[in-house]
């Protein structure tokens, strides 16, 4: 570790399960935290430090566990694996105005789960709820719709698993392609460009508003294409490069390899997948169709967001644990899953329209927050 535990480490909570309030026997141990690099660390050009993964050792460690044989679920995992993450407080409070969804769990986490606390600590946490803005509709439903994607890609490998390693010749392209890669390359930076051109990402906005135009653009386009969500990225490309005014055969030559590519990466993904999956997780994810653990994550995910919205305050300490530990256990056929999904986005998305909470964090609020935790650190 590159900095003093005893000195720098501002807070140590538990996360994951054992902080949402759904561990089981056997559940490995998460600890998050956040620490404050030394003046010489923050100053450098050459030596970032904004997170460190590894175990937390001396005094700070000796008080950490001796906290966790006390801890009502933590007390039965000492002996599983555990893992701790501890973010620079620049980074942490970044993530936290951004919506980061992990961040803020380290933020609102349970005062029962506190394994390590500062009064710089205590002086965050204090603050806590100017953290919260409309923003978690994106970021907890990004999150979860990520979730989502990730649990259709195992169902489809579960369910129908790719036949074989693709060929170029499955893509109609000679054994070496007639276009270098230089000029694939040079290519696919015009058709980036030319993406760009179309968007919005560049223009000066506030964030909400750039999401809210975003969302309503793709749904023009969506309808003017006649095309559904999935094929939208899809079709733009073919839009811009079709504007490059290529040679029909370039076009097609170069689409061939795109896919080829797109193929490979997706059937090494799935060998990944195979090869290393939990045996006991791989079993509950052969039992019920698709991976449950994913799927306790996204309704928690999407929960938790819609009552930030609605109630303005985060818990992570989950009050519909016994739900979630229902879902995990395979409570809901995939069909029901995702009708739940689609149901929470539309709550979500019509609470934030009527939040109360404000569209983003005051910039100047967060500067002069960290500007006195490091000054608090002195010289």
């Amino acid at each position: 570790m590159t900095i003093d535990p005893e000195r720098d480490v501002l807070f140590v909570t538990l996360a994951g399960s054992h902080a949402h309030g759904t561990a089981r026997s056997g559940s490995d141990i998460d600890l998050r935290g956040v620490f404050l690099a030394p003046l010489e660390w923050r100053l450098s050009l050459f030596r970032p430090l904004a997170e460190i993964e590894a175990p937390l050792g001396g005094r700070l460690g000796a008080e950490v566990e001796q906290r966790l044989r006390r801890h009502p679920t933590a007390s039965a995992s000492l002996g599983v694996k555990t893992e701790c993450v501890l973010f620079d407080i620049a980074k942490f409070l970044s993530l936290c105005a951004a919506g980061n969804p992990n961040a803020l769990e380290i933020l609102f986490a349970s005062e029962d789960d506190w394994l390590h606390v500062t009064p710089a600590w205590r002086l965050v946490h204090g603050e806590r709820h100017r953290f919260l803005t409309r923003k978690v509709q994106q970021t907890y439903l990004g999150y979860a719709m990520a979730q989502l994607k990730r649990i259709g890609t195992h169902r489809s490998w579960l369910l129908h698993p790719p036949a074989g390693k693709p060929s170029r010749a499955d893509f109609g392209l000679p054994e070496a392609s007639t276009l270098s890669r230089d000029d694939q390359d040079r290519i696919e930076r015009s058709v980036s460009l030319k993406l760009g051109s179309y968007g919005i990402d560049a223009l000066e906005m506030p964030a909400t508003l750039r999401i809210e135009l975003k969302e309503r653009l793709g749904r023009l386009l969506q309808d003017a294409l006649e095309v559904p969500e999935e094929s939208l990225e899809e079709r733009q490309r073919t839009i811009a490069l079709h504007a490059l005014r290529l040679p029909r055969e370039v076009e097609r030559t170069l689409e061939a390899e795109r896919r080829y590519r797109a193929a490979m990466k997706h059937w090494q993904a799935f060998e990944t997948w195979r090869s290393s999956r939990n045996p006991v997780r791989a079993e509950l994810e052969r039992r019920h169709g698709y991976d449950t653990k994913h799927a306790a994550h996204l309704i928690r995910l999407m929960r938790t967001g819609l009552e930030v919205l609605q109630t303005g305050d985060l818990q992570v300490r989950r009050p519909d644990a016994p739900d979630l530990v229902a879902v995990r256990d395979g409570g809901l056929s995939y069909e029901a899953l995702l009708e739940s999904a689609s149901e929470l986005q539309g709550r979500m998305e019509e609470a934030a329209r009527g939040s109360s909470l404000p569209p983003d964090v005051d910039p100047a609020f967060v500067d002069e927050l960290l500007l006195e935790l490091v000054k608090g650190r002195g010289p």
